[in-house]
């Protein structure tokens, strides 16, 4: 994370904290989102390995 805080929370309510500088560690195969609750934006540097084709992100329906 190149800038800002991030917070990550599960769809189990797990949180993780973080702050320019740290490394990320992404959340596979569990829903989970990030919220900026900072004072500046999040700058992320982000690399995904995968296969062509096969969706990274789902999103999820709030309706």
């Amino acid at each position: 994370m190149i800038s800002g805080e991030l917070t990550v929370i599960t769809d189990k309510q797990d949180t993780l904290h973080l702050q320019a500088g740290d490394p990320i560690v992404e959340v596979v195969n569990t829903w989970h989102f990030g919220k900026n609750e900072g004072d500046e934006p999040v700058d992320i540097i982000v690399f995904y390995a995968g296969i062509k084709g096969k969706v990274v992100t789902i999103l999820e329906d709030k309706k």
